[in-house]
């Protein structure tokens, strides 16, 4: 940091704007932190001594905010006030929590008076960085209510969508505090946002105002999403609508379809192995795999017939049915029969397969398995099965013990 701040302050004042351009753009794309970081390198030099960092320009006028000298930040601060754009407004935010009360004052009222919305984007960035400061505390919640008032309030759509991950969420927040969402932005966000914590909050939001829309937020790439939809299902919601959720790619989506049923009394398995007895093979692989791996989280041991079908060599189901099928029956099949069931499956072709197979007797019956299938293992090209395979005898040796 001490090198690149070096190179900064080494910049000639004159005949080389392109330069001093350039690099007051890179430090405007840079993560925020990036200020932070070189004003607590310049103090960690001692400073910039006066005559350091020359050029009235708002390069010059950023990098003399880093003196120690406090006539000299504050100077900076009046320059940086004049001047417009988000460099600008990244070195106002950076000094309104400045150690020396009027260096502070004057930099907190210069902010406080932009309403840009990309002056109001790269403030926040900066003021989120400095949350933990205490004397920063008050003004992020200061700027916070001012954005709920005109001008500022038409930079808040701008900051929901800002390139900062922090920006953006701070901005999605009070955005949605303030209504400024309808139904439609709202559906689109839940679904199509790329921060995940936005989509959450918008899909929230939408139930809360319409839980008719759940049916569409089923649909939703993001688990977490699909899980608040699935809660939002109503109570008397027909369990065929709920075969999708409870075969869900996702645990999470898939224990919170198991809770609808559970609460008004309807046993999930139940669901769970009549769908499996009607599988045919139009059935969908990742209906199929999730249905099996939604019996393995709520069946018993009188499901391991029917999941062994799915297993069946005469008739190879898709590796990702398989490696569901072998999860499934590696949490209920009983322990004495753990080696005898999946020992075929101990070299499948898809490594996944086999990973299963070696971690559910790592898991449940290490002492069941031969000397000659736990070498076999720790010799398979795929690292997790080796690694699975050495759990196995990690187990065997810890089991004295355990005892």
């Amino acid at each position: 940091m001490e090198a690149l701040l070096g190179r900064l302050l080494a910049l000639p004042a004159q005949g080389a704007a392109t330069e001093r351009r350039a690099a007051l753009t890179a430090l405007t794309q840079a993560p925020p932190r990036l200020l932070l970081l070189l004003d607590r390198a310049a103090r960690r030099e001692g400073g910039l001594a006066p005559g350091q960092a020359p050029g009235g320009d708002v390069l010059g006028l950023l990098l003399r905010s880093f003196a120690a000298d406090g006539h000299v930040r504050q100077a900076a601060v009046e320059g940086l006030a004049c001047r417009g754009g988000p460099a600008a407004v990244a070195g106002l935010a950076l000094r309104s929590a400045d150690w020396v009360d009027p260096v502070r004052s004057r930099a907190t009222a210069a902010l406080l008076a932009r309403s840009a919305p990309e002056e109001v984007a790269a403030a926040v960035r900066v003021l989120l960085r400095l949350e933990g400061r205490s004397r920063a505390r008050a003004l992020l919640a200061d700027y916070r209510g001012l954005l709920c008032r005109p001008p500022h309030r038409r930079a808040l759509r701008a900051l929901a969508a800002d390139g900062d991950r922090a920006a953006r969420r701070f901005g999605m927040a009070l955005a949605l505090e303030l209504g400024e969402y309808g139904c439609g932005d709202l559906l689109h966000a839940a679904l199509c946002d790329h921060d995940h914590e936005c989509r959450t909050l918008c899909a929230q939001r939408l139930l809360d105002l319409d839980p008719g829309q759940a049916d569409r937020l089923l649909q939703a790439r993001d688990a977490a999403v699909r899980e608040l939809a699935v809660a939002a299902l109503p109570a008397d919601v027909p369990a065929t609508r709920l075969v999708a959720p409870l075969a869900d790619r996702a645990r999470r989506v898939r224990a919170t379809a198991r809770w609808q049923l559970y609460g008004r009394g309807e046993p999930p398995s139940a669901v769970y192995r009549r769908q499996l007895g009607r599988a045919g093979r139009t059935t969908p692989v990742r209906l199929l795999a999730g249905l099996a791996y939604g019996l393995g989280e709520c069946g018993d041991a009188a499901d391991v017939p029917a999941l062994m079908r799915l297993l069946d060599p005469h008739r190879p189901a898709e590796a990702a049915v398989r490696r569901a099928a072998v999860h499934a029956v590696g949490r209920l099949a009983p322990r004495e029969e753990l080696v005898r069931l999946l020992r075929p499956l101990a070299r499948d072709p898809d490594p996944a397969v086999a990973r299963e197979v070696f971690e559910a007797w790592a898991l449940r019956a290490p002492a069941a398995v031969p000397p000659e299938l736990r070498r076999s293992g720790t010799a398979h090209p795929e690292p997790a099965v080796r690694r699975a395979a050495a759990r196995i005898g990690r187990g065997l040796t810890a089991a004295p013990a355990g005892g």
